[in-house]
């Protein structure tokens, strides 16, 4: 099984450079004392880019390795945070010895939903859902409300990237025609969807908002 790492296109969403994010084996270990060996793909995360803030921390959380232990569930890692505490994210214990596991999403942490159908496409959503607040183009507090054709026009205009949540906020689907975009549609699976857009390139933020910005209503 050949696995995805998501690390080099989040790298290029963020225009990061290759330096070192990651927490360091000792750093882990807290990690590694609640579950024994990580997911291939998780523990890979953590060691390169586990400790940026703005891409883990800007609006939900990666659970750092010294307090992981406190926001555990019952048959569950927990690794991701809701900001306001309305969810977390995670993967069962009996799928830790997967590389690149499901994760799944609970907001009582006893009933979970699968969130998505491996560790990396997870990674990848939430690191566009970050982008939102993160990114230096676009990274601001507003939203559009889209009808069914104004969604119409925005999938004329861009493509739906192959990740994205499956429950929380009732979908979120995610375009963009570069690796350096994010457009994001919350409540995708509803007839009226919220949109919110970002780039780390000036440029190409500015093409998607000739675009995007003619669309919807702001919230």
């Amino acid at each position: 099984m050949t696995l995805v790492d998501p690390c080099p296109l989040i790298r290029r969403l963020y225009a990061l450079d290759d330096g070192d994010y990651g927490y360091s084996a000792a750093e882990l270990a807290p990690l590694h004392a609640l579950c024994g060996a990580l997911p291939a793909v998780l523990a890979h995360y953590y060691r390169t880019l586990g400790k940026h803030r703005e891409l883990n921390h800007t609006q939900d959380d990666l659970l750092t390795p010294d307090v992981a232990a406190r926001h555990q569930a019952p048959g569950h890692l927990v690794f991701y945070n809701e900001n306001q505490g309305c969810c977390v994210w995670g993967i069962r214990h009996a799928d830790l010895h997967l590389p690149d596991p499901p994760v799944w999403v609970s907001e009582d942490r006893q009933h979970w939903q699968q969130e998505s159908t491996t560790t990396s496409a997870f990674l990848l959503a939430m690191a566009h859902l970050q982008a939102m607040f993160a990114l230096p183009y676009g990274g601001d507090d507003d939203f559009y409300q889209l009808d069914g054709a104004a969604r119409t026009t925005l999938e004329r205009h861009f493509r739906r990237k192959p990740f994205g949540f499956a429950h929380w906020l009732c979908g979120i689907a995610i375009y963009g025609n570069h690796d350096s975009d994010s457009i994001v549609l919350l409540n995708a699976d509803e007839a009226d969807t919220q949109l919110k857009y970002a780039s780390s390139d000036a440029a190409r933020f500015a093409a998607m908002d000739a675009v995007l910005a003619q669309l919807g209503e702001p919230l």
